[in-house]
């Protein structure tokens, strides 16, 4: 990817609309310009301002913290606030991911920010993968794509693991970070050699999600991902909450023994 830093805004619109897949034709009408004019722009003979620039981010899907670098590459000001998590304007979205994880007991949830940083997690999910949140990313990816205890409780490990690395791959072409990119690297080193799964594989579960085989026990889980995604703060918009859930009855009463919890509606 072509760093903001130090491109100009030209063929950096150039290199977000080939990653995006799209045409100067496709582009302009999405954006609600003339395709003349995006040539223009990609070439340097047209200067644009904030509102095309924003214009052209949203019809390249085009993440928030992206979008302060295309509008500093343009010779504009940045618009969107940038700020650690824990200063006093992200009160409320701790405030969130705090009752969203404690909500979720007695089942696994974690947050998850840029680069593979695990920023919190819930006591199901620390139940799960102890010292998940002290991990370094490289830890991370060692952990669930390289030999080790964790893989081998993943009885579906070669699905899951084709999985992470699509989701690595698109976050890497998403952000052109080289964090990623080496993180990429290294999961892939981890993998070792590693098919997709089989024809026909795919249709036999909604979705691709781990299931563990802790000593004679077999836990299947379902997971969805929380954003935010109207956010127009950039570490706000960087955020995603992972929430594992059973997916079938066994697997909640381990999840909810594990826990001391009583089943849902007991009492």
């Amino acid at each position: 990817m072509v760093h903001a830093a130090t491109a100009p805004f030209g063929p950096l619109l150039r290199q977000w609309r080939a990653q995006a897949g799209l045409s100067q034709l496709a582009l302009a009408a999405e954006a609600g310009t003339s395709p003349r004019y995006v040539s223009f722009l990609e070439s340097g003979r047209a200067r644009p301002g904030p509102g095309i620039v924003l214009r052209l981010a949203d019809a390249l899907r085009i993440p928030v913290g992206e979008r302060n670098a295309l509008l500093r590459a343009a010779g504009l000001s940045a618009l969107y606030p940038d700020v650690p998590l824990d200063a006093p304007l992200l009160a409320p979205v701790r405030t969130i991911l705090e009752r969203v994880l404690r909500g979720h007991e007695p089942f696994p949830a974690w947050v998850v920010g840029p680069g593979l940083h695990f920023l919190a997690a819930n006591q199901a999910a620390e139940a799960l993968i102890p010292g998940l949140c002290r991990l370094t990313p490289d830890a991370i990816v060692t952990l669930w794509f390289g030999e080790g205890p964790l893989r081998q409780l993943v009885v579906n490990w070669p699905a899951v693991a084709w999985a992470g690395l699509a989701a690595l791959r698109r976050e890497a072409a998403l952000t052109g970070d080289p964090a990623i990119h080496a993180l990429l690297r290294h999961a892939l080193a981890q993998a070792g050699r590693l098919s997709p799964p089989p024809d026909g594989a795919l249709l036999e579960v909604p979705a691709i999600c781990p299931v563990f085989r802790i000593g004679d026990q077999t836990i299947r889980t379902l997971s969805t991902v929380m954003r935010f995604d109207s956010a127009v703060e950039v570490t706000t918009a960087s955020l995603r909450v992972e929430l594992m859930f059973p997916a079938d009855d066994a697997s909640e009463t381990y999840f909810r023994d594990r826990a001391g919890a009583a089943p849902a509606g007991s009492g």
